[in-house]
């Protein structure tokens, strides 16, 4: 059996990177799916910088000067005239011609311009989005390499209008859509009906379907804003949702993330957790929402590697009590192949498993938020599973544990399937991993643990 291992844009087959940081955008309209050459988030402020490699002499145009470099996350601009746009980084000079960057590269292209300028598809969670305008948020998609909505458009209209909702029509037509031409669909939709085609979605079915298929509608990216935004509402903090929402995400994801909650809700990802959260479960969102995690194309450390495992022992293992801060200030602040690392390193000094330490060290949120982040970099080498995608086997496991014991767990499962199923590749390599360490397909174990529409359209998703 075969098993994901993503390759990611500027890498080479031998899992090489090329350094490039500019962006150049393709001639002609974006293709179908994922364009090849991913245009990185765009945000209204600078985030982390990596240096480049060594440059034009000095006194080179070019050359690279002295400064601050990029800082971790997106924060809303002052109100003044062309308030999105930002000079050139300190340290940055042109790129040499080459593949295009990681999208693991923690920072976006300094080639930063007003919002109407720039570039019109992000990458999100794997998937090509449309990149958010903050001046203008319901301006229209770039076109999904030539889709026509007309006929999906009809199909919705039919599906709503008159006595009663065809749920089935509507599954049919919603379901296939990737991200790209569903932000297409829906903006048809708004401009051909004057409706939101989400707020026809809630007015128009009900209960868990309804909760699945409004995730299908927003997309990727603006159904993560709507998660958070749920993980912090009501009575408490649903630290669950917001761990798998904004933990072991890349850099540029989380700070496209923050931008658009920003569109949204009118204030920052960071103030609106904070302000839910309090004592050592706020130190550690907070450390998450820093983005200070190195990009995964990062050299490993060795030297730090053995550092860390050193400090993770006498943070827990090798003394009375915990001290959870330092713990988590290197679990959340290490690349994926670092932590690998440490996982790999940890038991043969210490004679046990990183992930069993955390288990007797901590409990609750943490213990999940720090098992869900290690679980996205611990190899599982009898099973297939490395660092690049060690993702798959705990993604397997959560959504088990959605539909494991009395009752389902509905809402978990949905939020589980829905966020999965945009990146098909990574979501074959899931259910593959389901398969294998449950010996039944995840399509039937869902269908055994739910009926009627919401069974429909889970299986609709999972199935692609």
């Amino acid at each position: 059996m075969s098993y994901y291992q993503p390759q990611y844009p500027g890498q080479s087959p031998q899992g090489g990177y090329s350094y490039n940081p500019g962006y150049q955008p393709p001639a002609g309209p974006p293709p179908s799916g994922p364009p090849p050459v991913p245009m990185q988030s765009y945000p209204g402020t600078q985030q982390p910088y990596y240096p480049p490699p060594p440059g034009p002499p000095p006194g080179h145009p070019h050359a690279p000067h002295s400064g601050s470099g990029y800082s971790p996350l997106y924060h809303p601009p002052s109100a003044q005239p062309n308030a999105y746009y930002q000079q050139p980084p300190a340290g940055y000079y042109p790129p040499p011609q080459g593949p295009p960057p990681s999208m693991n590269q923690g920072f976006t292209s300094p080639n930063i311009h007003p919002p109407s300028q720039a570039p019109p598809i992000s990458y999100y969670l794997n998937t090509a989005v449309p990149t958010p305008d903050p001046q203008n948020p319901h301006q229209p998609p770039p076109p999904a390499g030539g889709y026509d909505p007309t006929s999906d458009y009809e199909a919705v209209r039919k599906a709503t209008k008159g006595f009663g909702t065809k749920e089935s029509l509507l599954i049919s037509t919603l379901a296939p859509l990737d991200s790209m031409k569903m932000a297409v669909l829906s903006s048809a939709f708004r401009a051909k009906s004057g409706k939101d085609l989400v707020s026809v979605i809630e007015k128009e079915t009900s209960g868990h379907f309804r909760d699945v298929l409004r995730g299908t509608v927003l997309g990727p990216l603006w159904y993560d804003v709507d998660l958070v935004q749920q993980a912090l509402s009501g009575f408490g903090t649903n630290e669950t949702l917001l761990t798998e929402v904004i933990a072991d995400r890349t850099p540029s994801d989380l700070n496209l993330l923050a931008m658009a909650y920003q569109i949204r809700y009118h204030r920052s990802l960071e103030s609106a957790v904070k302000s839910d959260l309090s004592m050592k479960t706020e130190r550690l969102y907070t450390m998450i929402l820093a983005n200070n995690r190195p990009p995964d194309n990062a050299p490993v450390d060795h030297a730090l590697v053995e550092s860390d495992v050193q400090s993770l022992y006498k943070a827990g293992q090798g003394k009375i009590g915990t001290d959870e801060i330092a713990f988590c200030e290197v679990i959340v602040n290490r690349s994926r192949p670092h932590l690998a690392a440490i996982c790999e390193a940890y038991p043969k000094k210490h004679k046990k498993s990183l992930t069993k330490v955390i288990k007797s060290e901590f409990s609750g949120h943490m213990q999940f938020t720090l098992l869900y982040l290690v679980g996205g970099a611990k190899p599982r080498p009898k099973h297939g599973i490395t660092s690049q995608n060690a993702g798959v086997w705990r993604d397997a496991k959560l959504l088990e544990a959605s539909m494991k014991g009395f009752g389902t767990k509905d809402k978990q499962l949905g939020w589980r399937v829905v966020r999965g199923h945009w990146d098909r590749q990574r979501f074959q390599a899931v259910k593959d991993a389901y398969q294998r360490k449950y010996k039944k397909t995840l399509e039937k174990r869902v269908d055994g643990e739910t009926s009627g529409d919401q069974k429909k359209i889970l299986l609709a998703l999972i199935t692609g």
